[in-house]
């Protein structure tokens, strides 16, 4: 557009037949995709805000900018003045029924959630085999919940299909490299990092690959492992948000730490960040939106008593519905 406004002003021809090459700036100022941040850094200015980035056969493949950009996923556009998005965390509290887990986003939507999201593994791929004598019955335990309570593919791709009637976006965790080709298949807007695999810089790579947005969660790593992740996700050019989160179930109010937000900010090339909470209750959700999250994920379920891991430090419904009235009342008051 602007090098045809500059050749219409430089013109006395204006026959609209000739070529386009005419009118183009065949000269612009760009880099390889592969350029670090410091060679970006130099080309920008001032005068150069936008900085297109061309891989080895010239063709366009990014753009590079100085202003921290808002990230956009399906039709949520999530950036420091916009309205928070809360993520309903149904992981595999459907417990393996598909009707149960079209009860929970109906339940989700009903209460005010942006997003209803899902968990995807490929047993095989993730865990080994740990029912030899002598080991943790725990773990034992804990795979045979995941292996009972998955939903298929198909029942998986239905419930995303579900919740897309249903006004709710889907998203879903990869858990390995053969449910992210899955979820691909699909067509996922975005995609959500567990925190056990921020330091899992192949899956990582994988998902920075897809060219969606990820929403990653930090809650087992050191500020250390979070920089190197930050690292891999600004040399791939992936938008990100950074989640803080404690991952102990349920977390105690004295360990959570919940102005490490600020840090997270800092640390961030997007400087957009959320909070992920396994601690009982909102309040602290709450207060995180406060602080500057932009994004608030908490476990949802039906039943606290249910058999799985994450139904006891999940809302009910009224309880997910009080806390969405609470972040958008705390919205209103910040201005």
């Amino acid at each position: 557009d602007g090098d045809f406004r500059r050749w219409l002003l430089r013109t006395e021809n204006f026959d609209l037949t000739q070529p386009v090459s005419v009118a183009a700036n065949c000269n612009f100022i760009h880099a390889a995709e592969s350029s670090s941040n410091s060679k970006l850094e130099e080309l920008l200015s001032s005068r150069v805000k936008y900085l297109p980035l061309l891989d080895s056969n010239q063709r366009l493949v990014a753009m590079a900018l100085h202003e921290k950009a808002s990230i956009e996923i399906d039709n949520f556009c999530i950036h420091e003045l916009s309205k928070t998005f809360i993520i309903a965390e149904i992981g595999n509290n459907h417990n393996g029924d598909i009707l149960l887990a079209k009860r929970l986003v109906d339940e989700a939507v009903k209460a005010g959630a942006d997003c209803a999201k899902f968990q995807l593994r490929d047993m095989e791929s993730v865990y080994r085999n740990v029912s030899d004598d002598g080991e943790d019955l725990g773990a034992e335990y804990t795979l045979d919940l995941l292996n009972r309570f998955q939903l298929s593919k198909h029942e998986m791709f239905q419930i995303f299909d579900y919740c897309k009637e249903k006004g709710i976006l889907p998203l879903c965790t990869p858990w390995d490299e053969s449910s992210l080709e899955r979820l691909e298949s699909y067509g996922m807007s975005a995609y959500k990092v567990a925190s056990a695999d921020l330091t899992n810089h192949d899956l990582l790579q994988k998902l920075t690959g897809t060219g969606k947005p990820l929403i990653c969660s930090t809650g087992m790593s050191t500020e250390r492992e979070v920089k190197t992740a930050i690292d891999l996700l600004d040399r791939s050019g992936c938008q990100y948000i950074l989640l803080h989160c404690n991952s102990t179930y349920p977390a105690p109010f004295k360990d959570i730490n919940l102005r490490y937000l600020e840090r997270l900010k800092e640390l961030s090339s997007s400087g957009i960040v959320g909070y992920s909470g396994h601690e009982r209750g909102s309040a602290i959700a709450i207060a995180a939106v406060a602080l500057g999250a932009k994004v608030i994920e908490k476990h949802f379920t039906l039943d606290r008593s249910m058999e799985g891991n994450d139904h006891r430090v999940s809302l009910l419904p009224d309880e997910f519905r009080l806390m969405v009235e609470g972040i958008r009342e705390v919205e209103q008051a910040l201005g």
